[in-house]
């Protein structure tokens, strides 16, 4: 079982194909991390705010405007985008404007408006209308542990490439089997050891692909941020995350997002038990494919096997967003769900993020995890021989019957 585990290893990693995707994952991280700069060297007009010109009679309501998205003029430009006042507010421009230009000017031409009218009446009286038109909400939520949106979003944006990148990863073993098995190259390493050795060496294989495809991930992004905090402490590419929204949170530095986001040691715990929920579904994912694997007999057969178990994962993931709300995951169908092995490596994650979730619950749902992994290693691997050595056949049985 060594050998075949060290030659597999050596065949997925010591290859330029594994180097060349490295590189590109370094260039799409370094292009991310340094946005701001690359779209002051590309698009030199980017940070240039948009003229806006309006009507001279309407010099009261736009000439003390600070935006940052716009400056307004007095006047009227052919070309350029134009505001004025025919029993509607009106904006003018030559071309369509973008979607998010368009929401902008809005929002910027109601608050002058609104600014205009309330310097015309008392303050109280202004104090009474806004508090009544637009009255302050706040949310309050009375969780011991609540957690904001922006991290929220973050760690789901997290959990949901973890799951798709495993998903990828669990078919590469899968493809193997069937490289092999179609080559005749497994004929030969079966002379050296058994199918069940062989079945479970790809096991060990796929995981340890995914441990060191995801340590070297996690490296490639602790390099990159370094090098940005090193920088300028992230000023940049925050201030571009904020500007277009990404950002609910006010954060000048990267210490200061982590202050304002509330990253502490319990964040912390709920992605690492995510990460072992993952972990253990995805190996169970695995297997299911490698057993399934060995029943193919051309790689025409491959794509057809696969495409099928990608659109379910997929059906289960848009299901895991349409029950992503603390009623449904805590006390419907969500919650047997993140329970049941395999589509718990994605609803627990989920609960967890939401709601309080007992010791006891994460514990039961890992011992059914861990225990179907252990129901499918080994009738796993006896459908795993009958499959290699050329599956079941119905038509000797008759036969013989």
């Amino acid at each position: 079982m060594k050998h075949i585990i060290k030659f597999s290893l050596d065949r997925r990693f010591k290859n330029k194909v594994t180097l060349i995707l490295h590189v590109l994952m370094i260039s799409v991280l370094s292009c991310v991390a340094f946005m701001d700069k690359i779209i002051e060297v590309l698009f030199v007009d980017a940070n240039e705010k948009t003229l806006v010109y309006y009507d001279s009679k309407y010099k009261s309501i736009y000439s003390e405007v600070d935006n940052q998205f716009f400056e307004l003029k007095e006047g009227k430009e052919e070309e350029a985008i134009n505001i004025f006042f025919e029993d509607k507010w009106v904006i003018e421009s030559t071309y369509n404007l973008d979607p998010v230009t368009s929401i902008n000017l809005q929002s910027m031409m109601n608050s002058a408006i609104s600014n205009a009218w309330f310097s015309t009446i008392s303050e109280e009286s202004a104090y009474t209308i806004a508090n009544n038109i637009s009255p302050e909400i706040i949310e309050r939520t009375t969780s011991k542990s609540p957690v904001g949106r922006d991290k929220m979003n973050m760690s789901m944006f997290l959990i949901t490439g973890i799951y798709f990148a495993m998903l990828s990863f669990s078919t590469m073993i899968a493809n193997e089997v069937v490289y092999e098995k179609t080559s005749r190259v497994l004929e030969i390493i079966l002379t050296s050891v058994s199918t069940t050795t062989h079945y479970f060496s790809k096991m060990i294989v796929a995981w340890m692909t995914v441990m060191v495809q995801m340590f070297a991930v996690v490296t490639e992004v602790v390099i990159i941020l370094g090098l940005r905090n090193l920088y300028d402490e992230g000023s940049g590419i925050l201030k571009i995350l904020s500007q277009y929204n990404f950002l609910e949170v006010e954060a000048t530095t990267f210490k200061g997002l982590i202050t304002a986001l509330g990253i502490d040691s319990r964040l912390v715990m709920i992605l690492s038990v995510s990460l072992i929920y993952m972990l253990l579904g995805i190996v169970i994912v695995q297997m299911i494919m490698v057993t399934l694997s060995s029943f193919i007999k051309s790689i025409e057969e491959s794509g057809a096997i696969q495409a099928p178990v990608y659109i379910v994962f997929l059906i289960v993931y848009y299901v895991a967003l349409a029950l992503n709300t603390p009623a449904k995951l805590n006390d419907g169908i969500g919650y047997y769900l993140s329970l049941t092995p395999i589509v718990s490596m994605l609803f627990m994650p989920m609960r967890l993020l939401l709601v309080e979730v007992t010791v006891y619950e994460i514990i039961l749902g890992i011992i059914l995890n861990v225990c179907t992994l252990v129901i499918f290693s080994y009738y796993g691997s006896k459908l795993y021989h009958y499959g290699i050595l050329g599956g079941f056949n119905f038509r000797k049985r008759k036969k013989r019957t």
